[in-house]
């Protein structure tokens, strides 16, 4: 599900940059939305920001920190949650990591940005942040994952915020080319969930990248600073092709 802000209609000119948001696993669109009120405030004669929603549906066997008994009666039953929780991918092995769903999301988002766009760039938190450098990297070295429907142009900017890169082996190739995308990455030192290591091990993909640490732990910064930072770098993409 999209859920735009505002209307966007290719007919007139633009002056305000699109952005697509990507939520964090367990999330969904609205609970983005809720996170960057703040940020959507203050940039709101900058940007237009459009919020999509991951198409896998987790279980209950899915979901992290659910007890082994929970674990081991949802599989034997194929019970599901009260709650719709939705992911980009879910793990179906943690060592070696091996996971699913992800080739389900990428034609998902293939689909927005055709009917959707364009968009100027993108923004993701968390599991959302790995899914934006996934498309960053398919837009840019059209790899044979983002499919022959795809027209859209590879992205001016990506902001990335607590993200990582995966470790299954099959989608490594996704990172062995630079990603020349202009980048931001935002990250929380105190973040025990995706540790800040692994938030740099996904910077260093990218050619271009630049970087916002703060004090904190696993959520988007709505500081003053952090805003400032953030409208900053949009800034320099704003008519950058117009």
């Amino acid at each position: 599900m999209t859920v735009p802000v505002s209307g966007h209609d290719d007919s007139e000119p633009r002056n305000k940059l699109r952005m697509l948001c990507l939520h964090g696993y367990e999330q969904d669109s609205n609970v983005l939305r809720t996170k960057l009120k703040h940020h959507m405030a203050a940039l709101q004669n900058k940007v237009d920001f459009v919020f999509e929603t991951a198409p896998n549906i987790l279980h209950p066997y899915d979901i992290d920190g659910m007890d082994n008994v929970t674990r081991a009666e949802a599989t034997r039953t194929g019970k599901t949650l009260g709650k719709t929780f939705r992911g980009w991918y879910f793990l179906k092995s943690a060592d070696p990591e091996i996971i699913d769903g992800l080739e389900n999301s990428i034609e998902h988002l293939v689909a927005v940005l055709e009917e959707q766009g364009p968009f100027d760039g993108m923004l993701g938190f968390s599991q959302g942040g790995l899914m934006t450098a996934i498309m960053c990297s398919l837009l840019e070295h059209r790899y044979k994952q983002l499919g022959d429907q795809c027209t859209h142009a590879p992205f001016k900017f990506a902001i990335i915020s607590s993200g990582y890169k995966l470790k299954d082996t099959r989608w490594q190739y996704l990172y062995e080319k630079p990603i020349s995308t202009p980048s931001l990455h935002i990250y929380g030192v105190l973040d025990s969930m995706i540790h800040v290591s692994k938030s740099i091990e996904l910077k260093h993909t990218f050619a271009h990248a630049t970087e916002y640490c703060f004090v904190g732990t696993h959520f988007v910064p709505k500081t003053p600073e952090a805003i400032e930072t953030i409208s900053e770098f949009i800034a320099k993409f704003t008519n950058a092709d117009e």
